[in-house]
């Protein structure tokens, strides 16, 4: 036994030394579980998902692009897909956006984010530049990548259409057009900046006083089914169709064909400040329509068939709009008139007003025509509701020829903010 003992603790310890080896070599590395966000949670990460297509993900971020990447990108652009003979046809559009800029502090932040801040100045001065190199673009479209800094939204965005529509409509209740399109309600009040009250966040956009009692506006329900505005002299133009009605809410304005041919232009005034709910979530949550019958000539269908249930479908969704006619054209929210396949509405927290955009994209002009690439510069002129962090909605046009072209258009396009240089050196 003692002769084979130095035998024995041998073995020991290459066993041991073989369990420790093994132990180490065992370890699992396990996959991250999936972080679940919860609704209303911010993040920076921009995710979208759609039938037939794969995830595509990345930081909601802008990354600065070298000079020689910006110049190949400025050479793909092209002012006749855009509808314009030449580049100097974009300069009334960015004199709209440079008025409006200038209403702003010079030195306040336009965009206040952890890799770019710019300030209203910079915004101002990269108009300015812009409408300058105007009239050499055509024959040197590299000029904008040796002037401009190019920072590409590294999420890119989703891009979906919209128009506005030609509805006809009479300015008195007359036959057919029984449908009222209201101005703003005289009891509408609105909170004052700065006024200090213990009233909701919704209140604050809108509210009325009844017997001493604040409350919040009228819904959609209490408008349209109960009538209570109706008989106050608020009705100033009246439709055919009420989904047209609905849908100019949505829009939030319409040019109205009157009887005679002439046009008149519906522009929002006001909200009840309630809350936007889409006739296309109202109807799928319900187990009306499946997702893929969403279009808004089927949602439209189905309620002109279905009247008995149209308005109580309709009232869902509580905001309600109220508008003013003009002779002009429809306005974004810069407060000037949109223009078709230039116009952005953008999120001012990732694009601010007045901000120069650069996207490819396609668009379907009309059923059964193959898409129609655009390779284009946009200006931030507009805003919307449902329009927040990594999303463009791009104004197709005026008139219901837009119409296929802006409802079939829903891409995922690479979008890049254009600063020029000088305004850095600020």
């Amino acid at each position: 036994m003692n002769k084979n003992f130095p035998v024995f603790r041998a073995v020991l310890t290459i066993s041991m030394l073989a369990f420790l080896f093994c132990g180490c070599a065992a370890k699992v590395y396990t996959t991250p579980q999936k972080q679940v966000i919860k609704s209303g949670t911010s993040t920076k990460v921009w995710v979208s998902k759609r039938p037939g297509q794969k995830i595509t993900t990345g930081p909601v971020r802008f990354e600065k692009m070298t000079s020689q990447a910006a110049e190949l990108a400025a050479r793909r652009l092209s002012a006749g897909s855009q509808d314009m003979g030449a580049w100097r046809d974009l300069g009334p559009e960015i004199r709209k956006s440079i008025e409006y800029v200038r209403r702003n502090p010079s030195g306040g932040l336009a965009l206040q984010r952890k890799e770019l801040r710019l300030t209203w100045g910079q915004l101002r001065k990269s108009l300015e530049d812009l409408e300058r190199l105007l009239p050499l673009l055509d024959r040197n479209p590299e000029l904008l990548g040796k002037n401009f800094v190019w920072y590409e939204l590294q999420s890119g965005a989703e891009m979906t259409g919209y128009y506005t529509p030609v509805i006809e409509a009479s300015l008195t209740r007359t036959g057919p057009y029984k449908y009222p399109i209201y101005r703003l309600p005289p009891d509408l009040r609105k909170a004052q900046p700065g006024q200090t009250h213990p009233w909701s966040e919704k209140l604050r956009k809108a509210y009325r006083v009844e017997q001493g009692r604040i409350l919040p506006y009228h819904s959609r329900r209490a408008i349209d089914i109960d009538k209570v505005l109706a008989g106050q002299g608020l009705e100033i133009a009246w439709l055919k169709d009420p989904v047209d009605l609905f849908y100019m809410h949505v829009q939030g304005g319409g040019v109205l064909q009157l009887p005679d041919g002439r046009l008149r232009t519906a522009v929002f005034s006001g909200s009840n400040g309630l809350d936007f709910k889409g006739l296309g979530s109202i109807l799928h949550q319900k187990g009306i329509l499946k997702k893929n019958q969403l279009s808004r000539e089927n949602i439209k269908d189905y309620l002109l068939r279905n009247p008995g249930h149209m308005w109580e479908l309709m009232a869902e969704n509580e905001s309600y709009i109220f508008f003013k006619i003009t002779r002009g054209q429809p306005l974004g929210a810069m407060g000037k008139a949109l223009q078709g396949k230039v116009t952005l509405a953008t999120d001012p927290q990732l694009l601010p007003l007045g901000s120069i955009v650069s996207f490819r994209t396609d668009i379907y002009p009309t059923e059964g025509r193959p898409a129609r690439r655009v390779n284009g510069i946009g200006l931030a002129q507009d805003t919307g509701k449902a329009i927040r962090g990594a999303r463009l909605d791009y104004y197709i046009g005026t008139g219901n020829e837009y119409k296929y072209g802006a409802h079939h258009l829903k891409n995922h396009v690479p979008v890049y903010l254009l600063i020029s240089r000088s305004a850095l050196r600020r």
